[in-house]
């Protein structure tokens, strides 16, 4: 179960992504709101590479436990 919400986490924090990039580029935020958008886009980064991350050990370890 706690990989499935990993999994959901990660692709709802992309999607944000998505969205905050598709709005920096429009152009038509204040400076205030642009700052507030590129703080959060990079914290959701940040969740994302530490979901990876999280993945990348989780495939190791199976990958280590079937190769013994």
């Amino acid at each position: 179960m706690n990989n499935e919400i990993q999994t959901i986490d990660i692709e709802k924090n992309l999607e944000r992504l998505e969205t905050i990039i598709k709005d920096m580029e429009s152009k038509q935020l204040k400076l205030e709101k642009s700052l507030a958008l590129f703080e959060e886009g990079l914290n959701l980064i940040k969740l994302c590479q530490q979901s990876l991350t999280h993945a990348e050990l989780k495939v190791k370890e199976l990958t280590e436990k079937t190769a013994t």
